[in-house]
């Protein structure tokens, strides 16, 4: 069973992991929204309607991803109950 010391270290070295993983997901979200806002953009400008349907699936491919990292990223903020579900 590990000492007062080692179970304190065990639990820093945690938080600072879980926060390193929190901030790529983030980085990561952020960086597919702006893809994403950037298909939207040239999607309303561009005249060629084959163009306009590329730029459209793409914001939508981005934005559903940046979408789904965000909500884990939420998840994994959330104050935990306790249980190992």
């Amino acid at each position: 069973m590990p000492d007062d010391r080692t179970a304190e270290r065990l639990k820093r070295e945690t938080a600072e992991v879980t926060e390193k993983i929190d901030s790529a997901y983030d980085k990561l979200a952020q960086k597919l929204r702006a893809k994403a806002d950037k298909a939207k953009e040239r999607a309303g400008t561009t005249k060629d309607e084959a163009k306009r349907a590329i730029h459209r699936r793409r914001f939508e491919l981005y934005g559903d991803a940046a979408h789904d990292i965000e909500e884990r990223l939420a998840l994994r903020r959330a104050p935990s109950d306790g249980s190992d579900d």
